[in-house]
């Protein structure tokens, strides 16, 4: 008798132990559908470098340290509460489901810094730096309410060492107060940095880069209150 507990016990660990497992793989493909519309995987490190955006290949690939992977995953563990905040303040999900992911072109940096079982989301684990995202999101909105047409928001909250993997520079994306923005032709980009100039006039954001591709950086609290690749008129 006492066998036959044991053993139905046994069946009964088993059991709950597949449930778990299963439960927790739905949670992180859920977790890793993040809308991530005209983002193709295409691992061209496109704008990532601010002082060489046309870098197309890193040397080496430095891989995370368990303080900083407790840190990605702190932030990673607020995802669904920074897109419910997001979504309430801008009303848009296609782009707050972007900016809380990292650039899709630099997919395998990010596995070679973490592992390709870690969710694809970067959520600054400080939730006063969220202010910012959701910002660049506003001003992305009212972009897009101008007639720009916008390709995908490709950056916010870099942390190291995946910054230093896509040769992103030490300040900005680090920090979490900057988002960059790659639009769909070179003359949605020129009319966004014009209109973007008149913005930062007004205090909206601080910093502004422009690329050479068909990016722009929007440094809405960057601590250098600087433009560069084009100035603004």
């Amino acid at each position: 008798m006492n066998f036959l507990k044991s053993k139905r016990l046994n069946k009964i660990i088993c059991f709950l132990f597949v449930a778990v497992l299963f439960l927790a793989n739905c949670s992180k493909k859920e977790l890793n559908q993040l809308d991530i519309n005209n983002a193709a995987h295409s691992d061209t490190l496109q704008d990532d470098d601010e002082s060489n955006p046309d870098q197309t290949k890193i040397k080496s690939c430095i891989r995370a340290n368990d303080q900083q992977l407790t840190q990605v995953n702190s932030g990673a563990n607020k995802l669904k509460q920074f897109l419910k905040k997001c979504y309430t303040e801008t009303g848009s999900k296609k782009w707050c489901d972007q900016v809380a992911r990292p650039n899709p072109d630099s997919h395998s940096v990010f596995d070679c810094t973490y592992s390709h079982e870690q969710i694809h989301a970067f959520i600054h684990p400080d939730e006063k730096k969220w202010v910012y995202a959701i910002d660049a999101v506003k001003l992305v909105i009212e972009l897009e309410s101008k007639g720009v047409q916008i390709f995908n928001i490709y950056n916010w909250w870099r942390p190291e060492p995946y910054n230093t993997n896509v040769g992103g520079a030490a300040g900005r994306h680090p920090a979490g107060t900057s988002v960059d923005v790659r639009f769909m032709t070179k003359a949605d980009q020129n009319k966004a940095h014009t209109q973007l100039c008149k913005w930062r006039s007004q205090g909206r954001l601080r910093a502004l880069g422009y690329y050479s591709g068909t990016g722009l950086h929007l440094g809405i609290g960057d601590v250098n209150a600087n433009t560069w690749g084009r100035a603004c008129p």
